[in-house]
């Protein structure tokens, strides 16, 4: 489907409008280009004049002006236009860099100015051809396009009364029939630039089918798709291809049909100027003269519909799509009156905070909740319940549908974007590095941090022996997003990082969930060292990483459930205590790959809840441990079932793949969830592909080792037609998940 443009597209003269504009901001330049062009134009008027001064000479046998005279003008012209020329070409060049850089400006100002929602509803290949393709096409139409327009301009505003000084009734002739050009060329543009911007939304969905392709060979791979995918591909080939036959069909109409019309009129006068000098109305050499002149007017007017035109139409679709990238809404910006946020002493209250993404679902729901200046806080709960909005918000990423967030009784929404943020720093569970140096990555914190101040904040994050043993130490290239170094690296960088700004207010968004036991354990300790004198707030699924928080909030459909220290929420025994027995009872290697259960915590899986402490001591030992990283498909769709998964450490997403390969996403499952028990139970297919999101720890049981159980343990048959008919349910709910 095409995309549909948000508003109108400029015409020819809107675009020669803008080019004029972006000229005027430069105006020595301006000035010498038209010097430069106005010279060139001189000389090809001049050069026909002198063709009728030679003609009449010769034909009257005189020498009055002399012919040396008339051929020595003519070479010192040729000098002067020379460097005209060359002149006007460095003059172009200059022009063209500083118009196009600060249409690139203008671009990427406002990249840094829109809002989070911007980047979630945009595809990455629509952003990069605005700064490739469309941006190409702006470029040809603010330059040669617009020049030769001046040029034509020019060539009429000379030629035009000479036309009438050689001859007024050949002149009219022009003079009528030029505006047919005009109109022609006006009618044939609106239809033409609309193809142009339908080929260019064509060409930037090809551009983002190919990135997905790159980013997704994991998954094309394991599901066989590539014949499924080249077939897409050939599909919007074709597409394509379809809209580029209409659109330069639409652009070569609009020249073609003003250069028969050019033609026309030479035609025309050529054959009418002929019969005026065949009967001695004008002399030979001003017909001459007279064709000569209005060859240069037709052949500026034919090069501007024949290549300019064109040139014009296909700048217009890609300024349209530059403009509507820098009108897009700024969804969160400073109110006019907005004044700076004071250092926060006292809380952060949510008051009444409700909050949708896409304004259906609510992802807050009248939140309401106290955070204490220099306490340390976790926010905690299952996938999606919030809890990593209420960041996103405090950030100001987004603002509230409804409510308010105060810093000390003050509307953060009031406030300074600026001064809010100088008050904090993040660690996220996945942390940009720039393809720089370790220091300059570090640096990135505090601008103006000397290296000694970098290397504390380094020491600080108990990275800088690692960095100091590095052949380049801190001018170490970390790669592209950090590539080059470990999960637990590009972690501590961050924290090194956050550590660097001296913020007021510590965020961390799930910062440690992809790291294993041991990295984890010394990332936590180390931030409870750093959290003194500051405000931590923290986002975890992992509970661990939150029971030595002074307050946990547990969030639950966008809604704040139960809040206190960890030893009070257990002993409230709810939603908190579930997930503290759901995520509990493991023992995991300090390399995170190998693990076991105690038989007291399978009794939190359905399969096994109604079985004797006696039958879970035999089952646990039969478990067996298995590492994932992230990205790696578990098993797929279709697949014959032979494993029962404990997911003891990372996330899971569950899918299932249409009939065309198209993926739908069910869910997500977390620490202490379960998946796979169909194929204990029945021996069926798999009805989902399981694909990790972060590295996993599984502890696994197969089939084979369950039903040896089942014949040895004769009282897990009730339970088995009970979990039975629980997952057929389950999976009739999954089919009927609407797309």
């Amino acid at each position: 489907m095409e995309k549909q443009p948000a508003a109108a597209p400029p015409t020819i003269f809107g675009v020669l409008w803008r080019a004029g504009r972006a000229w005027g901001q430069r105006p020595r330049l301006t000035v010498l280009t038209i010097i430069a062009l106005l010279v060139q134009q001189l000389f090809h008027t001049a050069f026909a004049l002198s063709l009728k001064l030679i003609i009449d000479n010769v034909l009257a046998g005189t020498n009055d002006p002399p012919l040396s005279f008339i051929i020595t003008g003519l070479l010192l012209a040729f000098v002067i236009v020379v460097g005209a020329i060359l002149g006007g070409e460095w003059v172009n060049a200059q022009a063209s860099a500083h118009i196009v850089n600060q249409v690139r400006h203008q671009l990427y100002q406002q990249l840094q100015r829109l809002s989070a929602s911007f980047f979630v509803q945009t595809r990455l290949g629509d952003i990069l051809s605005r700064f490739s393709t469309d941006l190409k096409t702006l470029e040809a139409g603010y330059t040669q396009a617009f020049l030769n327009s001046v040029l034509t301009v020019i060539s009429l505003g000379i030629n035009l009364p000479l036309l009438f000084y050689l001859d007024w009734r050949l002149a009219l002739v022009t003079v009528a029939l030029l505006p047919v050009v005009i109109i022609l060329t006006q009618s044939l543009v609106p239809r033409s630039v609309a193809a142009n911007y339908a080929f260019k939304a064509s060409e930037a969905e090809l551009v983002n089918t190919v990135q997905e392709t790159v980013r997704a060979q994991q998954v094309i791979k394991t599901f066989n798709l590539e014949p499924l995918l080249t077939t897409r591909f050939e599909e919007k080939l074709a597409e394509l291809r379809v809209l580029t036959v209409r659109t330069r069909l639409a652009i070569a109409l609009v020249g073609k049909t003003s250069s028969l019309v050019v033609l026309l009129i030479q035609l025309l006068i050529t054959v009418l100027g002929a019969d005026l000098a065949f009967r001695g109305v004008i002399t030979a050499g001003s017909l001459v003269a007279f064709i000569t002149i209005l060859g240069s007017v037709t052949k500026d007017i034919y090069e501007f519909a024949k290549k300019v035109v064109p040139t014009l139409i296909e700048a217009a679709g890609g300024i349209w799509r530059i403009e509507e990238l820098l009108s897009a809404p700024v969804q969160v910006v400073d109110v006019v009156d907005a004044a700076a946020l004071p250092p926060l002493s006292r809380e952060i209250v949510f008051d009444q905070v409700t909050f949708s993404y896409t304004g259906e679902k609510k992802n807050l729901n009248q939140l309401n909740l106290t955070i204490v200046a220099g306490q340390s806080v976790a926010f905690v709960g299952s996938s999606g319940s919030g809890k990593s909005t209420v960041l996103s918000l405090l950030m100001r990423f987004y603002e509230p549908d409804v409510g308010q967030i105060t810093f000390d009784g003050l509307d953060i929404c009031q406030a300074t974007l600026h001064s809010l943020r100088q008050q904090m720093s993040a660690v996220f569970q996945e942390n940009f590095l720039f393809n720089s140096t370790i220091r300059e990555n570090i640096r990135l914190g505090k601008l103006s941090a000397t290296d000694e101040a970098v290397e504390a904040a380094a020491r600080a994050a108990e990275i800088h022996d690692l960095i100091a043993s590095l052949p380049d130490g801190y001018n170490t290239q970390v790669g592209e997003s950090g590539g080059r170094l470990s999960g637990g690296q590009r972690q501590r960088l961050a924290i090194a990082r956050a550590i660097l700004s001296e913020p007021a207010i510590l965020l961390l968004d799930e910062a440690t969930s992809a790291l294993d036991p041991g990295t984890e354990a010394a990332i936590n300790e180390m931030v409870a060292q750093l959290a003194q004198g500051r405000t931590v707030i923290a986002v975890t699924h992992r509970l661990a990483s939150a029971q030595q928080a002074d307050q946990i909030f547990v969030m639950h459909d966008g809604q704040l459930r139960e809040q206190g220290t960890h030893e009070a929420l257990l002993a409230r025994q709810g939603i908190y205590y579930d997930l503290w027995q759901k995520q509990s009872g493991f023992e995991v290697s300090k390399d995170g790959r190998q693990a076991r259960v105690e038989a007291a915590r399978l009794r939190h899986i359905d399969l096994f809840a109604d079985l004797d402490e006696v039958t879970l001591e035999q089952i646990a030992p039969q478990f067996r441990s298995e590492y994932f990283e992230a990205g790696q498909t578990v098993f797929n769709q279709g697949d014959q079932g032979d494993k029962f998964y404990l997911v003891v450490r990372g996330q899971v997403e569950v899918l299932t793949i249409g009939v065309e390969g198209e993926e739908h996403w069910l869910e997500l499952l977390e620490d202490g969830d379960h998946f796979g028990e169909m194929s204990l139970l029945q021996d069926k297919p798999r009805n989902a592909t399981i694909r990790t999101m972060l590295a996993c720890l599984f502890l696994t049981l197969t089939r084979e080792q369950f039903l040896q159980l089942v014949t040895r343990l004769p009282q897990i048959a009730p339970a088995l037609e009970k979990r039975i008919a629980q997952s057929t349910l389950n999976l009739q709910a999954w089919q009927q998940v609407p797309e």
